[in-house]
């Protein structure tokens, strides 16, 4: 059987994995297991050569759709500032802001475990200072009070308006009329 990560030699290496009840097995040359770290302390000087032994008993078991990452050993990072999911692992800071879209399919499981939530929805103030409310109460008050200024000032110019043009001081009517004009740009 041929090493399931170079594909190159022959497998005498058989790696299994167990991830949350979720058994990954795969078969690796003496070179590739050495680089991906297990199996260091064995010695894989065997006399039987264990795959022709056992001939095609473990064919049926396509290993590569068990482990596909294993076959790259390089960790691909980010394309903005090259960061690596590794890095942001043992340090707990992203390189830049591209990073929170590029491992989203990781972060978003861990933060879901950590806050509930994959999305940050604000809080509000559990209680709110005093001073804070009366202020805004007041400006709330203070611009109510302006509306109601503004609408009587539109009323008293349109009685003046109609009291110009009835007493026929058209030069005075106009002028009222501009500024009321003026005033409905305003809102």
């Amino acid at each position: 059987m041929k090493c399931q990560n170079c594909g190159r030699r022959e497998a005498n290496v058989r790696y299994t994995q167990i991830v949350n009840g979720v058994k990954k097995e795969m078969n690796l040359c003496e070179e590739c297991a050495r680089e991906l770290g297990i199996g260091r302390e064995f010695n894989f000087n065997m006399s039987m050569n264990l795959p022709s032994f056992l001939g095609g008993f473990f064919d049926e078991y396509n290993m590569d759709s068990f482990i596909p990452s294993i076959g790259s050993i390089r960790e691909e990072g980010c394309n903005t500032c090259g960061t690596t999911y590794n890095e942001f692992a043992n340090t707990g800071l992203f390189g830049c802001m591209d990073c929170y879209d590029i491992f989203s399919d990781r972060l978003d499981p861990i933060l879901k475990n950590i806050q509930g939530s994959n999305r940050h929805v604000g809080r509000k103030a559990k209680r709110l200072d005093k001073s804070i409310v009366k202020n805004m109460e007041e400006k709330k008050k203070e611009l109510e009070k302006n509306k109601e200024s503004k609408k009587e000032n539109k009323q008293s110019l349109e009685e003046q308006l109609k009291q110009a043009v009835k007493e026929e001081r058209y030069e005075d009517a106009a002028k009222l009329r501009d500024e009321i004009k003026k005033q409905n740009k305003e809102k």
